[in-house]
């Protein structure tokens, strides 16, 4: 198994030396988080299910408490969904319908202002965060790695990310959807990138187009976990020799039987399975 590992790496190394993309300390780094991946195995979704006072749980939230209750069951890489407020600041969260300003739902699709935003409760039960607030939380749990999910937002962002959290650049995992974004994100200053399908067209899920993105210095693929019913695709993706991640299953069985058959993370709303690894 080392033998393999090393071999891999060698081969990569020399690919990247070929065509200048990167140095073999960042092969290193990259694939000592690709590892780390694939050990962790889970990765929370949308900062996990939460339940309210009375039992009754909640997904989607990207809330404070989510995301405290994620890290206090042991897990350590965290997923959130970010958007813009209609004053463009970038704050967490999936659907504006989630939110709840003065026990009053939002309008779904319609963004508030940020101030507005501060005042409101995720279902209108928890309390909202900010990009800031999770670099703080990040700040102070010095183990935590965060895979963004910012699919409304261009390069810019993640621009002003880097800018304004230098520290926790090599802490992010970038979530890119097409594979024209990579080199954009990678020369922001982001080492650690994960290519995810659902938003692909068809033309950029050719056999060709994959196996020519897999020669990127990514993390990995992360794609629905229905594509694993496509035969071809399936064996495409294995050609890469990249780690694959499929989104989102919260079923044990399931969860095992991805595993058994290669995949090599589980992106979930559960936060129990810390302790199962």
């Amino acid at each position: 198994m080392k033998a393999q590992k090393y071999f891999y790496l060698i081969m990569i190394s020399l690919f990247i030396f070929l065509i200048g993309c990167t140095n073999s300390n960042d092969l290193s780094k990259i694939e000592a988080m690709r590892d780390f991946f694939s050990e962790t195995k889970y990765i929370i979704h949308a900062c996990g299910i939460i339940s309210d006072s009375e039992g009754n749980e909640y997904d989607y939230t990207n809330s404070r408490e989510a995301l405290e209750n994620s890290y206090a069951k042991g897990n350590r890489i965290i997923e959130a969904d970010f958007h813009y407020t209609s004053d463009h600041v970038l704050v967490c969260g999936h659907a504006w319908g989630d939110l709840y300003l003065e026990g009053k739902q939002l309008t779904p699709g319609e963004a508030p202002n940020y101030s507005d935003f501060l005042k409101c409760k995720v279902q209108d039960k928890f309390s909202v965060l900010t990009f800031d607030d999770i670099a703080k939380f990040m700040r102070q749990h010095e183990d935590l790695i965060l895979v963004t999910d910012t699919k409304e937002t261009d390069i810019d962002t993640y621009k002003k990310i880097a800018a304004d959290y230098p520290d926790l650049k090599e802490r992010f995992v970038v979530q890119i959807y097409h594979a024209k974004e990579f080199e954009k994100v990678r020369k922001v200053g982001f080492p650690y990138i994960i290519y995810t399908l659902y938003e692909t067209e068809d033309f950029e899920r050719t056999k060709k187009a994959l196996l020519s993105a897999g020669k990127m210095p990514i993390l990995g693929f992360t794609f629905h976990d229905s594509l694993t019913n496509d035969e071809e695709f399936m064996k495409t993706m294995k050609e890469t020799g990249l780690p694959l991640f499929i989104h989102t299953i919260n079923d044990d069985k399931e969860m095992e039987n991805y595993l058994q058959k290669g995949i090599s993370g589980i992106y979930t709303d559960r936060v129990d399975k810390a302790d199962s690894k």
